[in-house]
């Protein structure tokens, strides 16, 4: 029975599996061990809406709180500057997956030519608007938002909250493990301090020390869908830009560009490959796009994931079990589902890790990886926007896999999303709304186009009409932060029971 879990890595990872396992398993002894030597790669990161229902409805952290002092920006989705089009929005909402009582068809037929104001979100970000507001003149946030965040901001935070439960921290680096076959039974730190447990969680970042190094669990690499093994990482203090509701992803020569918006700081970071661009280059291509940058560093990185994230009493979460590029934000919510599937199968199984569960939990792990992969191949494989030998190879080699598929039907059909659920893999969180995003984001052609009467398109007009007159009226975020940040602003039971119904769904 598992009764003492440590948790080796004091990033986000580690503190919000420690708060997801203490929260829910209150009686359960749960030890954060941190190296203050390697701390944390602290760059600015956006999420999904699978962060915030997990903080707000698994987690129940008020809101409030988190707002002060995580100090969050919103998101409402990622501009792309990618394709043909001068730029598309893919948003938490549905776009294109949807079909007005008014209209014959889904709305993805009718966005061929223009696919901006596709719904509420979308037009709100052509208006830089972040919320519509609600009859007080307030601000609607629900469960389809995401967020900014400062990496060392957020953790800080998240340090707050674990100590707060009853989460205990100490900080060492370990020099030696102990194990038994498969089974780790002690880490030794440099002070000598032994540490035992019952479940040890690999939170340690990109060495995955005990699952990758001590266990020698095989490495699947993902070179052969994503190109890019590297990432010039810089910024500049905000001066009289507007706070952008959502990620920009910018195609670049070799690779693309993410800008990450915060209260005082605007974040950006180039991906990019080292087959096809040198460091220097990289840099120089940077700069020459973003003149206000001041300081670089770069990450270097592997795309890809462990063979199985739970080998005996070990198990992974975040990058020491697997990771890809930013592309689509999902670090952050593959954590929290990572650490959600841990607490909830120990519940299930009466605090025993059984070889069952064990097995199940990395066939999720391998699938979800899976399907990541090749959605965000699906990113590079159309994207017509430069000719450079980097999108060049993109658009003629990478494979797609089992997006194939959906590809082809695209293809033939439109944007038809009636066979979502024979098409996707079960629980693919993407769903067909985001393979519908980027296929007609990106104006990939399909054969079949029904007929639009004249009447279809003016009352798509009309519909349009009506989400741009909310978002005329809609609030910026930094009209929003001053609102939630005033004494007189209390969260609504709303917000709590769509997150609570979010979080369990």
């Amino acid at each position: 029975m598992i009764q003492n879990i440590l948790i080796l890595g004091g990033g986000s990872a580690g503190f919000i599996t420690a708060i997801t396992l203490k929260k829910r398993i209150p009686h359960l002894s749960v030890k954060v061990l941190r190296s203050p030597e390697i701390g944390i790669i602290g760059v600015g990161e956006g999420s999904t809406p699978a962060l915030t229902i997990h903080l707000h409805g698994y987690l129940e952290i008020d809101p409030g709180e988190f707002y002060r002092e995580a100090l969050p920006s919103w998101k409402l989705g990622i501009r792309f500057l990618w394709g043909p089009r001068p730029f598309f929005n893919y948003t938490f909402n549905r776009q294109y997956d949807t079909q007005f009582n008014i209209l014959k068809y889904v709305t993805g037929y009718y966005c061929d030519d223009d696919c901006r104001c596709a719904d509420i979100a979308s037009t709100l970000m052509e208006h830089e608007k972040v919320s519509v507001r609600v009859e007080n003149g307030g601000p609607y946030i629900g469960s389809d938002i995401a967020y900014h965040l400062e990496n060392e901001t957020f953790v800080a935070y998240l340090e707050k909250v674990a100590l707060r439960l009853g989460v205990v921290i100490e900080d060492g680096t370990v020099e030696n493990v102990v194990r038994n076959g498969d089974q780790i039974e002690a880490l030794i730190s440099n002070s000598g301090q032994r540490y035992e447990a019952d479940l040890f969680v690999d939170c340690s970042g990109f060495r995955s020390y005990l699952l990758g190094q001590t266990l020698g669990e095989p490495f699947i690499p993902f070179k052969e869908s994503l190109y890019c093994n590297r990432a010039v990482v810089g910024g500049w203090a905000r001066e009289e830009e507007v706070v952008k509701p959502y990620t920009t992803a910018e195609t670049m020569d070799s690779g693309w560009c993410w800008q990450i918006e915060h209260e005082h700081r605007i974040n950006r970071g180039y991906v990019y490959s080292s087959d096809f661009i040198s460091d220097s280059a990289a840099e120089e291509e940077f700069r020459r796009k973003n003149p206000k940058i001041t300081k670089t560093r770069v990450v270097p990185y592997v795309s890809g994931r462990r063979e199985r994230a739970w080998v005996g009493n070990v198990v992974a979460v975040g990058n020491a079990s697997g990771f890809v590029e930013p592309l689509e934000s999902t670090a952050l919510g593959v954590i929290c589902g990572d650490a959600q599937g841990i607490t909830e199968s120990l519940l299930d199984s009466g605090m025993v890790a059984r070889p069952t569960v064990i097995k199940q939990y990395n066939v999720r792990s391998a699938e979800l990886w899976t399907v990541i992969r090749d959605f965000l191949a699906l990113h590079y494989k159309f994207n017509t926007r430069l000719n450079t030998p980097f999108w060049q190879a993109a658009r003629n080699d990478i494979p797609l896999h089992d997006v194939q598929q959906v590809v082809d039907y695209y293809r033939e059909n439109g944007p038809s999303p009636i066979w979502r659920k024979t098409l996707l893999k079960q629980g693919d969180i993407f769903d067909m709304e985001g393979y519908l995003a980027m296929l007609v984001g990106m104006q990939v052609p399909y054969d079949y186009h029904p007929p639009i009467s004249d009447e279809d398109r003016a009352n798509r007009s009309r519909i349009q009409d009506a989400f741009r007159r909310k978002a005329e009226n809609g609030l910026t975020v930094a009209e929003t932060l001053a609102i939630v940040r005033s004494p007189n602003w209390s969260w609504s039971l709303d917000f709590y029971k769509e997150m609570y119904k979010a979080a369990r769904r």
